[in-house]
């Protein structure tokens, strides 16, 4: 709340809607009220876990205590109470998940991030397995025969670490305290979303919704169910997988003592389908860009989109007997490389990198590969390395820093160019994100795409979204029309075709230091 902000009035009347995004780097809670604002705030870092190479894991009882806390120090800081909420809803990063015994509740090991690769080689060997290849080859020849989406999309995946059921699959077979709970039929799997639930209900529910679980691989999109033919492939008891709701809907109400008083639970919903939804992008064809921990290139659709190239089909929602979905491209390091380069001295001022960029004609050769995940499409290699290529003994910071931010740009760029391949031409690309910030990138998307680019004025779209989706479920908006006239666009940056000739040039250099850099983790 700004020091000149009185708290809110207190009253039993339910003027508020709660939203938690719990993303990649923080856990935020922001109170909204009936006109859009917010009016109280909170926020927590998300602690990470490294033990050795490869994982990335998180203290399950830390993230239960940071959302109570930014929950609860958003409403003193909004000078509200429990009795003022109509309603929660709760963004979340996706495919980050842990296990639990079903009967006394023990949390069998820390959460697996979805940026957790040490299954990659356990994905890779599923890949190049017989099995694999006949399913595969048997879904492509009853999509030439019968032309359904569904086999084709079977047909072309690919297994990534990425994927929560590889990871979990890994779990199974590798932490023998899970296997023995496996076998006793008592396990119980869940992303962050169903064990918050699971949590905020004292035991009683177990629960997702379907756009949390579309980020597993194993749910299939075509039926709105889990696929029992994937669970039974990677050996995932289909009634250890939570119970699939829709995205806007009642789903529990915590327990009083958490936050002095009953919060009813109307939206859980993946961190980017609900910038998606917070960004208004209702329509098939609506497309927007997250530069946060990672950059998503997200499209609606109104069918699953099958993919040869990598994209990512995803459910966006499902709100009674509407169902959005959305195409989607990722590049799963972005905030992450700025927080790095800060830290080595880089920069002082993440403000700072803009104008550092510009101050440079250009990266004078320097190539910076942002791969600490490895480069997901059209590149699809978990094997790259983060690298820096081209580094001279006039280079200076400004060439470090703009080489970075220009390698943003090259990454949505071939994002965008592969979902216009497979999808339609996008006129207007909407962008979100605390990357989004920053003008230099901005613009370079721009060029580079040929796209106008539109920087929404409240960044934070992804809490919005799960604001939206439990309001509407609550009642406390009536319609979307109310909403959409409060998601507003002041800076757009127009393509400039003299700027777009030496990007790409530079981006073709850019390609074949990529290129050197793949498989780097597989022979070192």
């Amino acid at each position: 709340m700004d020091d000149g902000d009185t708290p809110a009035a207190a009253s039993d009347q339910k003027k508020y809607v709660l939203s938690v995004d719990l993303g990649s780097t923080s856990i935020r809670c922001f109170v909204v009220d009936a006109g859009v604002k917010f009016v109280g705030s909170a926020s927590e870092p998300i602690e990470y876990l490294r033990p050795q190479h490869g994982y990335v894991e998180h203290d399950p009882e830390k993230i239960w205590e940071s959302f109570v806390s930014v929950t609860r120090n958003a409403m003193k800081d909004a000078g509200i109470t429990a009795a003022q909420v109509s309603s929660m809803g709760i963004s979340l990063q996706r495919g980050t998940f842990t296990s639990w015994h079903k009967e006394t509740g023990e949390v069998l090991h820390p959460f697996i991030s979805w940026q957790d690769t040490r299954s990659a080689d356990l994905a890779k060997s599923w890949n190049k397995s017989a099995l694999f290849r006949t399913v595969s080859t048997a879904s492509r020849a009853l999509h030439t025969v019968t032309r359904a989406k569904r086999f084709l999309a079977i047909g072309v995946i690919e297994f990534r670490a990425f994927h929560m059921c590889i990871r979990a699959q890994w779990v199974i077979q590798n932490i023998e305290k899970v296997k023995a709970v496996a076998d006793q039929g008592m396990l119980m799997l869940g992303t962050i979303d169903t064990f918050l639930l699971w949590r905020l209900s004292g035991g009683k529910v177990h629960m997702t919704d379907v756009s949390n679980a579309s980020a597993t691989a194993l749910f299939d999109p075509f039926v709105m169910d889990w696929s029992g033919a994937n669970c039974h492939l990677m050996g995932i008891p289909v009634k250890s997988l939570p119970q699939l709701m829709d995205t806007s809907c009642h789903l529990c109400t915590s327990e009083a003592e958490i936050f002095g008083g009953p919060i009813e639970v109307h939206c859980v919903v993946a961190d980017q389908q609900s910038s998606a939804f917070g960004q208004t992008c209702w329509k098939p064809g609506d497309a927007k860009l997250t530069l946060g921990t990672g950059s998503f290139v997200n499209i609606t659709t109104s069918t699953p989109h099958a993919s040869s190239t990598g994209l990512y089909a995803t459910v966006g929602w499902r709100i009674g007997n509407e169902v959005a979905y959305v195409a989607e491209g990722t590049a799963t390091s972005t905030g992450s490389c700025v927080e790095w380069a800060k830290q080595v001295g880089w920069f002082e001022n993440v403000a700072e990198t803009s104008d550092m960029a510009k101050s440079v004609p250009d990266s004078d050769g320097v190539c910076f590969i942002p791969a600490f995940n490895g480069l997901a499409a059209p590149i699809k290699d978990e094997r790259a390395c983060c690298a820096v290529f081209g580094i001279k003994p006039g280079t200076r910071r400004e060439h470090f820093v703009r080489s970075m931010l220009e390698s943003f740009a090259f990454r949505v760029s071939q994002l965008v160019e592969t979902a216009e391949k497979e999808l339609s031409r996008l006129d207007t690309i909407r962008v979100d994100g605390g990357v989004s910030r920053n003008d230099f990138v901005m613009q370079c998307i721009a060029d580079l795409t040929g796209r106008v680019v539109k920087r929404v004025d409240n960044l934070e779209t992804t809490a919005l979204g799960a604001a939206f989706l439990a309001g509407l479920s609550s009642g406390f908006w009536e319609s979307r029309e109310v909403l959409k006239e409060k998601v507003t666009y002041t800076d757009v940056f127009e393509p400039n075709a003299d700027n777009a000739q030496q990007l790409k040039k530079a981006q073709r250099v850019w390609e074949d230091a990529v290129r050197r850099s793949c498989g780097w983790y597989k022979h070192h």
